[in-house]
């Protein structure tokens, strides 16, 4: 029985470092998010990060180290707690991703 290993390893290194930033879009820039895959969302986002506002930033690493950035403007409240709901269901993907992932290899190895 042949396996493709490739989506294996692809979906390891997602689950290995975990990025989440929220932004505001205080100068109305526009960029479309609407054409397709994530991928293309994620560069058209990128290349929009200069005339956006950091709000708040989250990045985990399987290794263990971590960093967390929050702003702390009152008006930024709001954004702020939609950021950690962001951060928490992200990390529970990441878990479920993780485990489907080790339990596959599991039955695999076995």
């Amino acid at each position: 029985m042949s396996i493709n290993v490739e989506p294996i390893k692809k979906a390891i290194n997602d689950v290995a470092t975990l990025e989440v930033a929220t932004l505001t879009n205080a100068n109305d820039n526009k960029f479309d998010l609407t054409n397709g895959s994530n991928e293309s969302v994620f560069e058209a986002i990128r290349s929009n990060l200069a005339q956006s506002d950091l709000v708040a930033y989250t990045r985990f690493e399987l290794d263990g180290d971590a960093v967390n950035f929050v702003n702390n403007k009152e008006e930024l409240t709001a954004l702020v707690e939609d950021h950690s709901i962001l951060v928490e269901s992200a990390l529970e993907t990441r878990k479920t991703l993780f485990n489907t992932i080790y339990n596959t290899l599991k039955d695999i190895i076995k």
